[in-house]
C-alpha cells in the first residue's frame, strides 16, 4: 500500500474548467475536498457551459498549459494525478510526457497513480474535440503516451465504444472491452456503466436497470463488479466526480479496488442526492456527511477497514460466513461511543461461492460490532478491532491447536434490557481475566452462535484468520 507520509497528500487534477462547477476541474476540486485530500488543479480549456449545455469552448495555450504544471510539480509534488478533459493530442502529449519526467523523478520519494478519465463528451453530448481527425488522433495520443503510465482508466461505455472502434453493448462485451483496453498499458481499467440510457432488458445486458462498473486487473486477471441503482435523473459531472473520489482514496493510501468501492458509495450517495441550481441537468452533491469530518485518525481508521473488507473478500471461505454475514470495526484511539468506531455498512456475504462485499466503511455503521469493541476496550484500551465468522465447533478447536486465548459465554444467563454484545463481551473477559484473542457462544432463542475475532488493529484480527484458514480443511 502506498501512504504519503504527509499530514496532508496533495492531488492533481489537470482538466477543463466548467464554469456551472458542475463538471471538469470544479468538480475534480469539490472531490478532493470530500476525500480529505490538497487538491490542486492545471487548466486545459475554458468552457462557457451551464446546465443545459456548452456554449463556447477554448483551449488554453500549450505554453500556459506547461506552466502550470511546472508550477505544482516542482512545489506541491501531488501523489496523485486525474486527468479529465485534454481536448487535443498536443496537449496529451506534453501532460504524458512531463508526468512520465515526474514519475522517474519521484520514484525513490513516492509511488505516484494516475488515473486517467478519458473525456470526449460532455453529460449533455457536446462533442469536446472539433473534427473527427482531431478525435482520432487524441485517441491514438491516449493508447501510444497517457495509458501506458496509467494506473487506473475509467471509461464510460460511450467512451470505451470510442477508444476500441466497437460498440459495447453487453456485460460479455465489457469483460472483453477491459482486457482490451488494458493491454493498452494501464495497470486497472474501470468502465463505468451508468451511461446506459435504455432499461428494461436482459439481465445480460448493460442497459438494464441496474448500473454496473466492472473493474479489471490484468496481471491477476480479476474483475471487481460494482453495481447500484441507475439513477432516473439526467445528473451533470459523474464521471468527472468518481474518477476524482477515486483519486483521492489514492492518495489517502487506499489499494486500487479499495479506492474504488469507497468513491462508487460517495458517488451513488452524490446522484441520488443530486440537487437542480439551473433549468437543466442536476449537479452531483459532492459531500457526504462522513467525507467531510476527516482528521488524519480518522482516516487512518477508515482506510484500514477498508483495506481490510477487500483482503476478507479474497482470503474468506463460504465456511466461514455466518447466515447474518460478517463485519469487521476498528475504534479510534479515544472511542467511547458507538460513532467512534468504524465498521462497514454492508456486511460481507457469501454469494456463491465467493464473498461478497455490500458497502463502504462508515462511523457509526454497527452497533454490534462496535459494543463489542467499546467493552473489550474497557479493559485493554490496545484491542480496538474486532471481527465475527462463523461458529463452528471445528473452528474453535483449530483455535485451540494455534494456542489462541478463548474466551465464552452462555446466551441463557443475558441478563433482560441489555446489550447482548456489551454484556456477552464483558462475562466473556470476566471469566477468562483478560482480552482473548477469540470470544464465542453457541447461540440462543433467535440467536445465531458466533465467534469474533479481537485484535490490536484489523491487520492482526487478519493474521489470525489467515492462520485459521491455514488449518482448515
Amino acid at each position: 500500500m502506498v501512504v504519503s507520509t504527509r499530514p496532508h497528500p496533495v492531488a492533481l487534477t489537470i482538466a477543463g474548467s466548467d464554469s456551472s462547477a458542475g463538471a471538469g476541474i470544479q468538480a475534480d476540486l469539490k472531490a478532493f475536498s470530500a476525500t480529505g485530500v490538497h487538491g490542486t488543479s492545471v487548466i486545459t480549456c475554458i468552457t462557457a457551459q451551464n446546465t443545459r449545455g456548452i456554449h463556447k469552448l477554448e483551449p488554453v495555450s500549450i505554453d500556459m498549459i506547461k506552466a502550470q504544471l511546472d508550477s505544482v510539480l516542482v512545489d506541491l509534488r501531488p501523489v496523485t494525478i486525474k486527468t479529465g478533459m485534454l481536448y487535443s493530442a498536443e496537449i496529451v502529449d506534453l501532460v504524458a510526457d512531463t508526468l512520465s519526467d515526474y514519475q522517474e523523478r519521484s520514484k525513490n520519494d513516492v509511488a505516484i497513480r494516475l488515473v486517467v478519465d478519458p473525456v470526449m463528451t460532455a453529460t449533455t453530448g457536446e462533442q469536446l474535440t472539433n473534427t473527427n481527425e482531431a478525435i482520432d488522433n487524441y485517441i491514438l495520443a491516449l493508447k501510444n503516451k497517457l495509458f501506458p503510465i496509467t494506473t487506473v482508466l475509467t471509461p464510460n461505455l460511450p467512451e470505451t465504444s470510442a477508444l476500441l472502434g466497437w460498440d459495447v453493448l453487453s456485460r460479455d462485451d465489457i469483460l472483453k472491452a477491459c482486457s482490451e483496453l488494458q493491454r493498452s498499458g494501464s495497470e486497472y481499467v474501470l468502465i463505468k456503466g451508468g451511461h446506459a440510457k435504455t432499461r428494461g432488458l436482459k439481465a445480460n445486458d448493460v442497459t438494464s436497470d441496474t448500473s454496473i462498473d466492472v473493474l479489471y486487473n490484468g496481471i491477476a486477471e480479476s474483475y471487481h463488479t460494482y453495481e447500484g441503482e441507475r439513477s432516473a435523473k439526467e445528473v451533470h459531472g459523474t464521471g468527472c466526480t468518481f474518477a476524482s473520489l477515486i483519486a483521492g482514496f489514492l492518495a489517502k493510501g487506499f489499494e486500487v479496488p479499495a479506492a474504488v468501492s469507497q468513491a462508487k458509495d460517495l458517488i451513488s450517495t452524490g446522484i441520488m442526492n443530486s440537487y437542480a441550481v439551473g433549468s437543466g441537468a442536476n449537479l452531483v452533491n459532492t459531500f457526504p456527511e462522513e467525507a467531510t469530518r476527516f482528521d488524519p485518525e480518522r482516516a487512518r481508521v477508515f482506510t484500514q477497514v477498508t483495506n481490510a473488507a477487500f483482503e476478507l473478500t479474497k482470503l474468506l471461505t463460504p465456511k466461514l460466513v455466518p447466515e447474518v454475514g460478517i463485519n469487521i470495526g476498528y475504534a479510534l484511539p479515544y472511542a467511547k461511543m458507538e460513532h467512534d468506531v468504524c465498521a462497514l455498512t454492508g456486511r460481507l456475504v457469501r454469494v456463491g461461492e465467493r464473498i461478497s462485499h455490500l458497502g463502504g466503511a462508515k462511523f457509526g455503521a454497527s452497533k454490534h460490532v462496535a459494543r463489542i469493541i467499546l467493552a473489550t476496550m474497557k479493559t485493554d484500551p490496545k484491542m480496538r478491532s474486532a471481527m465475527n465468522i462463523k461458529y463452528r465447533p471445528e473452528t474453535i478447536k483449530i483455535c485451540n491447536e494455534l494456542n489462541f486465548s478463548i474466551g465464552t459465554f452462555d446466551r441463557g444467563n443475558e441478563p433482560e434490557g441489555g446489550s447482548s454484545m456489551d454484556w456477552g463481551t464483558r462475562a466473556a473477559i470476566d471469566v477468562f481475566g483478560s482480552v482473548p484473542d477469540i470470544i464465542y457462544d453457541t447461540g440462543g432463542l433467535g440467536k445465531e452462535p458466533m465467534i469474533r475475532i479481537l485484535g490490536t488493529e484489523p491487520k492482526k484480527v487478519l493474521e489470525k484468520i489467515n492462520r485459521i484458514l491455514d488449518n482448515l480443511d
